[in-house]
Order: structure tokens, then C-alpha cells, then sequence
């Protein structure tokens, strides 16, 4: 059951990542929209609890480690959306504005390009459990 978790998790960043790749300026101003919403709070929760099944990857499988570390880093990320979803909103606009235009956009790149290696990993592991 838990492999079935990481594969539609897999599945869901790698069609994230390609959402941003294939229509940047929409999900930049989806991004801005959420961080500006009242409920950004929830994202902190999410992030917990989408990233903590990541951490109990079983060690027979080969990308187990690397799993465990995205995981970490995910559910570790969530606190501080929770505690500080102000300060975070911040920095992301002030990201924003200081980066420019283009920065944003290669940031976006970046992290869309991230979002599918990461999905692509979770799908090896299911295939290869």
C-alpha cells in the first residue's frame, strides 16, 4: 500500500513539474494567489503529512536513502510554513520582486525540474519494489 503511496505521489509532482514547465504564468500567479490566501497555513500541514510516508520507505529498496532524504526535507519544510506562514509569504514576494521577470521564471524551472526528478524517483522505487 505504501508503494502505491510514493507512485501516485510521484505521479502528482511529475505532473506538477510539467504544469510549470507547460504553463508558467499560470501557476506562478496560482503560487502567488495561495500565498497570499488566508489558508497558507495548510500547506505546512500537507507538506507533513505528504512527505512522512516518504520516510518509511523499506531499506530493501534501492532508492530508499534518497526517498528518506526528500522526504525529510519535505516534512521538515512544513513547520516552518505552520509556524511562520507570514514571514514565509514574505520572503517568497520579496523572492519575487527581487528576482524579476526572468529570474522568477528560471526559478520556477528549477523547481518544476526538481518537482519531476523527484517524481520520476518515486516511480523507479515503486517499479523497482
Amino acid at each position: 500500500m505504501l508503494m502505491y503511496y510514493i507512485l501516485t505521489f510521484g505521479c502528482v509532482a511529475f505532473s506538477i513539474g510539467l504544469l510549470e514547465i507547460i504553463i508558467p504564468k499560470v501557476m506562478m500567479s496560482l503560487w502567488i494567489r495561495w500565498t497570499s490566501s488566508k489558508l497558507y497555513f495548510i500547506h505546512g500541514i500537507i507538506l507533513i503529512i505528504a512527505g512522512f510516508p516518504l520516510t518509511q520507505i523499506p531499506s530493501s529498496n534501492s532508492l530508499s536513502i534518497p526517498l528518506f532524504i526528500i522526504g525529510l526535507i519535505i516534512v521538515f519544510t512544513g513547520p516552518f510554513i505552520l509556524i511562520y506562514p507570514e514571514k514565509v509569504k514574505k520572503l517568497f514576494l520579496e523572492g519575487l520582486d527581487e528576482l524579476g521577470h526572468e529570474g522568477s521564471r528560471l526559478a520556477l524551472i528549477i523547481d518544476a525540474l526538481f518537482q519531476m526528478m523527484v517524481g520520476i524517483v518515486c516511480a523507479v522505487a515503486f517499479f523497482l519494489q
